[in-house]
């Protein structure tokens, strides 16, 4: 009699196991369970930011946004009502992005923070997202689409997402500086990057925009270095990467120099890490004469370089 019980309760949990393949029949309800994410950074070995922020988009009619803060890089328990969602993960930790079009799970967009009264933007520091696009919460567990378009079942109720980095990292170093004792500060803009980036299909958009970063001055290697981040305009962009040098001398006089870089930027080795590579300029001595025109305030080509009669530094 104990092994024909015994028989009827294993076939009992069977049948109770193999009704959650059926969720929309004998799992019904909307109740609230908890969703254990963990984020994997195999795409990022790098990160280690300080929060992730989570959206979940419903699918089905009268659902509801939700948003979620998870402090640290590990992940955590989250608690979502029963439903279809689409989610977008994404680093909280960064004072140079703001986040627009939270109400759209095709819209959502990550920006630069742009310089007051100019188009310029500043770094936006290392952006990581991820997107799922299909997350089901029910009674029996989660189930959810990979990046990889494979189909995960969990009774654990556990969501593994794997962010990926969206800004690109572009470092610039100017070598061989002649004359770096007479540099008080130097900056760059870096035209031909994209100040903003749908997260859903990590589209550029506002291309060609600006970065514009101060540079390092490294007196005893006679160097000129800095790394900003910012997106990356799209591969098939026909728009070229210029980069403007900014010098202003110990005497407060300032000057620009042009520089096209467009095949250090497109060759890069790292897409999401651009080393641009400035070898032998001379910093402009003594007093020098403009010439007698000038453009928007900019005297024209002085042995190469550009005499600015409007101090910028204070918008660098």
């Amino acid at each position: 009699m104990k092994i024909k019980l015994s028989y009827i309760l294993i076939t009992l949990i069977s049948l109770w196991l193999s009704s959650c393949s059926h969720k929309e029949i004998l799992c019904p309800g909307t109740e609230v369970r908890q969703v254990n994410i963990c984020f994997d950074w195999d795409r990022a070995p790098d990160a280690s930011p300080e929060g992730m922020t989570l959206y979940f988009f419903p699918t089905f009619q009268g659902g509801m946004i939700w948003k979620f803060d998870i402090a640290g890089s590990q992940g955590g328990p989250i608690e979502l009502p029963t439903g279809t969602y689409r989610m977008i993960a994404y680093n909280n930790d960064l004072p140079g992005v703001t986040v627009t079009d939270t109400d759209s799970y095709d819209h959502m967009t990550a920006n630069a923070r742009t310089i007051a009264a100019e188009k310029n933007c500043t770094s936006t520091g290392m952006l990581y997202g991820a997107v799922i696009d299909r997350i089901e919460v029910t009674p029996c567990g989660v189930s959810y689409t990979t990046a990889q378009g494979s189909i995960k079942e969990c009774p654990r109720s556990l969501i593994h997402c794997a962010p990926d980095s969206l800004s690109t990292l572009y470092t610039v170093t100017i070598t061989n500086v002649n004359g770096i004792e007479r540099v008080k500060s130097a900056s760059v803009l870096l035209n031909g990057v994209a100040s903003s980036l749908v997260f859903n299909h990590s589209t550029p958009l506002d291309y060609p925009a600006t970065l514009q970063f101060p540079l390092d001055c490294k007196y005893a290697t006679s160097q000129l270095r800095a790394s900003a981040c910012a997106f990356a305009s799209p591969p098939d962009s026909e728009t070229p990467y210029r980069l403007t040098l900014v010098v202003t001398r110990t005497d407060g006089k300032s000057f620009s120099r042009d520089f096209d870089v467009s095949q250090q930027v497109m060759n890069s080795f790292s897409p999401r890490n651009v080393i641009i590579t400035i070898d032998g300029i001379d910093i402009p001595s003594g007093d020098i004469t403009p010439p007698d025109h000038d453009v928007g305030g900019i005297e024209v080509d002085v042995d190469g370089w550009n005499i600015i009669e409007v101090d910028i530094e204070s918008t660098v």
